[in-house]
């Protein structure tokens, strides 16, 4: 038997947006740590290749747009009893807010917002989460900070922090926890692709402790579906490299 309170060996972890960035970082460490990956991602050959790579055996790769209702149906059909639950996947867009359009807020709210939280539901509803089973959510610094240009996304993101805070509460009887992880600006493919609107060089260079990696995110969330942090729930952590010590 592993005592170890960090290792989450004969545990099955659904993570979505694990086909890059910080949901791929958090599939290959939860699958090092004996984890069974059900990974979800919307590019097949990437997420192919993501779960090839993985250590261990038994893990499954489930193709699908989760902005869809039908795709989000798949999932829950093929999803096993879970112990965790990390949802990653998340889209950026940048607009001030004289520009803001009402496609620009339903694209942003049903990626970030919409999505893991109707997938929730529907887990929740089908009894797909076990018994003290972790969900994590990555939402953003944004959320606290709120940005130029970031009304949008900031606002999807706290949303969904004050929806699992709800979430924390009605499952809690059932050992299950809920939390999220806040990061700030992260070395992944999204933040590459805000390159053309916003230097983000120069936005990360404001951290102190300098750019963060998918795999800095990707411990915090493995701590946070191991029994290590079993008395952690409702809560948000901030993980910004020290990049909002002065204005949180």
């Amino acid at each position: 038997m592993n005592a170890s309170p960090f290792s989450l060996a004969g545990r099955t972890i659904l993570i979505t947006g694990a086909s890059s960035g910080i949901g791929d970082a958090t599939a290959r460490l939860c699958a090092g740590m004996g984890a069974r990956i059900l990974a979800c991602g919307r590019d097949h050959e990437r997420l192919a290749r993501a779960v090839a790579s993985l250590a261990g055996a038994g893990h499954q790769a489930i193709i699908g747009d989760l902005t869809d209702p039908a795709a989000r149906q798949a999932l829950v059909d093929a999803a096993p009893s879970l112990d965790g639950c990390v949802f990653s996947a998340g889209a950026a867009q940048l607009a001030p807010m004289r520009m803001v359009t009402q496609r620009h807020l339903d694209q942003l709210f049903a990626v970030n917002y919409d999505a893991p939280v109707l997938l929730t539901q529907a887990l929740l509803a089908r009894r797909r989460i076990a018994a003290n089973a972790s969900l994590v959510y990555v939402t953003a610094v944004a959320e606290h900070v709120a940005p130029h240009a970031t009304g949008i996304y900031s606002g999807a993101k706290a949303a969904l922090t004050a929806t699992v805070r709800t979430i924390a509460v009605e499952h809690a009887k059932q050992g299950v926890r809920a939390n999220c992880v806040s990061p700030g600006y992260v070395a992944t493919p999204m933040l590459d692709g805000l390159q053309n609107v916003m230097s983000t060089g120069d936005k990360a260079a404001l951290a102190p402790l300098g750019m963060i990696e998918p795999d800095d995110v990707a411990g915090a969330i493995a701590w946070l579906l191991a029994p290590a942090s079993r008395w952690v729930s409702r809560t948000s952590l901030v993980i910004d490299s020290g990049l909002t010590l002065h204005v949180r």
